[in-house]
């Protein structure tokens, strides 16, 4: 376990908590974080996050022989679908910063024998690929969170004339029913631990900077996608319904994300214990006979080079 301050607290350390963060240092943060979570991550949320990449790949009209770039690929997620549709012929690259993400979907697609899929750590703001050389580009919730212009700039460079770009993200302007959120917080200790402290800041800067302020909006998107040059912006609005084995299992979903986690290990046994019984309390009126539903309401951003 990481440092928690302190005596033998290193003074780069100290500086760090101290000072105000950067955007890109809070991207980067929370980058290494989902790396950190990846295994946990690819368990309990890629299989409830699996059907939004398939409805990402249909929406994007992926064909037989087709070449295909999921940015901000994750684990692999939207990659390995967009595989299973362009066949033998076509190919697949998936980039992301997070290192463990991509070492585990490079893993899979090593055991599973696919030889048309590629996975790399890369940055989606700087792409290595020349122009033109893919026919869709693809985003599960995995646009960058600084730089959302230069990325999709990137984006614009790199497919063909005519091709197509969707993006899925999740829609700002419909917060989640889900209590969870609101019992973490209302649990959170006055002083915090560093690590959890500093994953807290990080996500309150990049909130608060101008692009994401205008991601949280249909408009401030169809605004970034047509200054990156890509047209013809089509927006669709769908609500995903999720549904858990019980209401523990969505706590295992939302303890597989880096803060939350982290959240998580400073509670003792019997805070731990509470929050499980109050979380139960508070979504029984939600669980049917199939498990606890979660609607989930989302984006797509649909558009062409």
């Amino acid at each position: 376990m990481r440092s928690r301050g302190g005596v033998g607290e290193s003074a780069s350390r100290r500086e760090a908590i101290g000072r105000a963060m950067e955007p890109e240092e809070a991207s980067q943060l929370l980058i290494r974080e989902y790396g950190r979570m990846a295994r946990a991550y690819d368990a309990y949320v890629a299989p409830y996050h699996a059907p939004i990449a398939r409805r990402l790949v249909e929406l994007a009209g992926i064909g037989a022989n087709e070449r295909i770039l999921d940015i901000g690929c994750g684990t692999g997620i939207a990659a390995f679908v967009a595989t299973s549709t362009v066949g033998s012929l076509g190919s697949v690259v998936g980039v992301d910063l997070a290192e463990e993400a991509v070492h585990l979907a490079t893993e899979r697609a090593t055991a599973m024998g696919l030889r048309q899929i590629h996975f790399e750590i890369a940055d989606s703001r700087a792409l290595r690929f020349t122009a033109g050389s893919f026919d869709a580009v693809l985003s599960c919730f995995g646009h960058p969170l600084v730089g959302r212009d230069r990325c999709l700039a990137e984006v614009r460079r790199v497919l063909r004339p005519g091709g197509r770009a969707v993006l899925g993200t999740w829609n700002a302007a419909k917060p989640s029913a889900m209590p969870f959120r609101e019992i973490l917080e209302h649990r959170r200790p006055p002083v915090l631990a560093p690590d959890v402290d500093r994953l807290i800041q990080a996500r309150k800067v990049l909130a608060s900077t101008e692009e994401g302020r205008a991601a949280q909006s249909a408009a401030g998107w169809i605004a970034i996608l047509e200054d990156a040059g890509l047209s013809s912006v089509q927006v669709l609005e769908e609500t995903h319904r999720a549904v858990f084995r019980d209401p523990d299992a969505f706590l295992d979903y939302s303890f597989a994300w880096g803060d939350n986690e982290r959240e998580l290990r400073t509670m003792s046994p019997a805070s731990r214990a509470s929050l499980r019984e109050e979380f139960w309390e508070r979504v029984k009126s939600m669980v049917s006979e199939d498990g606890l539903i979660v609607d989930w309401p989302l984006r797509y951003f649909l558009v062409h080079a």
